[in-house]
């Protein structure tokens, strides 16, 4: 349950990045070491599959494949950063995919019909932050049920996006925009990200008013708590983290698809905070469990792959990690409620 004596005072400000700053580094030790071990036993199942898949193949451990493992994991990262703060208010977001399509198309559309590259790119961020917080708002004002409101934001967006590109990519992006999202910025973007967020939820009053909000919304709203404001910006923020990772998409191919984010890459943004020990339930924000969530869908993938394993068999192996990950969950709550 919430405490209120933590929870209460949010009418006052919280402290500011300039005071975080001095204490930064020694936060972030204590932060790793307390993550280190609570997610012990994801990183032995790391360690497990690494073994596993390098005795299946002898090509799994060399420089391509591991960057190529850094590289997937960074960018399902970036992703289940925001989805982790989502689902921290014990809420969902399936338009991730959609939104991360239509951000990058019209971004890439502006850079086509002569727009400068900042202005572009921030369009399209400033787009991201619009549809989260619009998620946010009608999940808050009219009580939609997350799936729902957020389902119908995929359709919408989806729609637009086809619209907008009237079906076919969007290439001949500028060097400038596919330099500053690309290879190794794919990696300083999903670590940043998350240190980042680690700070705010692990450091912050804003935090820890966020998991509130997932643990006991009533005692939120009787502590003075601006829950709908909180919610609003939390969807905002996931909106801005699909953007990012669209664009590194985009540049990675050199081109901003219309059919963007309709593999794997949105479900496993969801499923990466729920195996890194994230409940559904909300109130926990487990960020080191998010990273070695990627992680450990990234390596199963490469792994899978490399192995030689048909690409219906790889769908398989993830879904029922994704699967087993969930009932967990389900049964952990089942059995803290009885």
């Amino acid at each position: 349950m919430t405490d209120a004596r933590i929870i209460g005072g949010a009418g006052r400000e919280s402290s500011g990045l300039i005071t975080m700053l001095p204490a930064a580094i020694e936060s972030m030790f204590r932060l790793s070491w307390r993550a280190l071990r609570e997610s012990w036993g994801l990183i032995l199942a790391l360690a497990i599959l690494v073994l596993i898949f390098s005795q299946a193949s002898p090509y799994f451990l060399n420089t391509l494949v591991l960057e190529r493992i850094l590289t997937n994991a960074s960018f399902t990262l970036i992703m289940a950063t925001g989805m982790t703060l989502v689902i921290a208010t014990g809420g969902i977001d399936v338009s991730i995919g959609a939104t991360l399509a239509l951000s990058s198309m019209v971004a890439a559309t502006l850079m086509n019909l002569g727009t400068p590259v900042l202005p572009a790119a921030m369009a399209g961020l400033l787009l991201g932050a619009g549809i989260g917080a619009f998620n946010g708002s009608i999940i808050s004002y009219l009580k939609l049920q997350p799936f729902i409101a957020t389902l119908a934001m995929l359709s919408l967006a989806r729609g637009m996006t086809l619209i907008i590109s009237g079906g076919s990519p969007a290439f001949d992006l500028p060097e400038a925009f596919t330099s500053a999202f690309k290879d190794e910025m794919v990696m300083v973007i999903g670590l940043g990200g998350l240190l980042l967020t680690m700070l705010v939820m692990h450091r912050t009053r804003l935090g820890i008013q966020i998991r509130g909000i997932g643990g006991n919304e009533n005692t939120c709203y009787i502590c003075g708590v601006r829950v709908n404001a909180l919610r609003i910006g939390v969807y905002a923020f996931q909106g801005i983290m699909a953007v990012l990772a669209g664009y590194t998409l985009t540049a990675s191919f050199d081109a901003a698809e219309p059919t963007a984010g309709l593999s794997t890459e949105w479900l496993e943004a969801m499923a990466a905070p729920i195996i890194g020990g994230n409940t559904m339930a909300g109130g926990r924000a487990r960020l080191f469990g998010t990273l070695m969530g990627c992680l450990i869908l990234a390596t199963m993938r490469s792994g899978l792959n490399i192995s030689g394993v048909p690409t219906a068999w790889q769908q398989v192996a993830i879904g029922g990690i994704i699967v087993g990950a969930v009932t967990l969950d389900v049964l952990t709550n089942r059995k803290k409620v009885s």
